[in-house]
């Protein structure tokens, strides 16, 4: 059942109303009109009581009473009050002066609660606490990574040597694979040359048979540290010398030593060997 609604208490009328006007003027001991008095005791007191109240404490000389224009202004009479003494004062001043100096002290710990809140709103709620410590994490993991280099340490992260010893040894299969399939180029189109079957110059007769060479990329390695004698995979470059019709050219499989010595056929780049093969065999006319 929802609760039952307060009972308004019955306003107080004659001497019960008088009463009630006196005592509320003493403590508060502040002037007021007939209607703020009967606002500020919820109207226990109506308007019309509250006026002949006033009216009647000001004739036993209990208040006085000012006029401001049409408006009538009530306050309790000073010299009904008790006078206090001197030593009175003083204690009365002195507890004032402790109670600014207390309400000072709170209103700076109110402003720095203020402030507290303020800056606890503006920090994440608990249920986003996990994606910003996961942010901070991965970044103080890339700001820590990039500081590697000026600390003298290596940026990235070592490779296992079961990796390394795997990329060592496909660096020397295909190297391997490189070089040979280009030899295998360079003396077909050498026996070529010596047999006056390609017209024009080397650079022609690619371009005609749509044979492209190592790119700048394949030329860099070639350059680089890897490809250099007695450095990492590698491989000694035999000069390839012109050869007449003995010279024997490997056209089936490259021995892959790198690859698990697998034996790995051999594919000419678009069809190009049997073009070579045509040329070189007899016509059947």
């Amino acid at each position: 059942m929802p609760p039952k609604p307060d009972r308004k208490e019955k306003p107080v009328k004659g001497d019960d109303a008088e009463k009630m006007v006196l005592d509320y003027l003493r403590a508060v001991n502040r002037p007021y009109a007939s209607t703020d008095v009967s606002a500020n005791l919820k109207n226990r007191v109506t308007k019309t009581e509250a006026q002949k109240a006033l009216n009647s404490l000001a004739e036993k000389g209990f208040l006085t009473v000012k006029s401001y224009g049409k408006q009538t202004i009530f306050v309790y009479n000073q010299s009904q009050l008790p006078v206090l003494e001197p030593e009175e004062m003083t204690q009365l001043d002195n507890q004032l002066k402790v109670v600014k100096s207390t309400l000072d002290e709170r209103r700076k710990e109110f402003k720095s609660l203020q402030f507290e809140i303020a800056s606890l709103e503006t920090q994440p709620k608990t249920k986003e606490l996990k994606e910003a410590i996961r942010e901070v994490t991965a970044g103080s993991e890339v700001t820590l990574t990039a500081l590697k280099t000026f600390r003298g340490e290596s940026a990235a992260e070592p490779m296992p040597a079961k990796d390394t010893v795997k990329v060592d040894a496909d660096w020397d299969c295909w190297r391997k694979e490189w070089t040979s399939r280009r030899k295998v180029y360079k003396e077909l189109y050498g026996m070529l040359a010596d047999y006056g079957l390609t017209s024009g110059s080397q650079a022609d007769f690619e371009e005609e048979q749509g044979i492209d060479n190592d790119d700048e990329e394949a030329k860099a390695v070639e350059a680089g540290e890897f490809c250099h004698p007695g450095g990492h995979g590698s491989t000694k470059r035999k000069r390839i010398t012109s050869v007449g019709t003995s010279r024997k050219i490997n056209t089936g499989k490259v021995q892959s030593a790198g690859c698990g010595n697998k034996m790995m056929p051999f594919r000419d780049h678009r069809g190009v060997l049997p073009r070579f093969l045509e040329l070189l065999l007899p016509s059947g006319d």
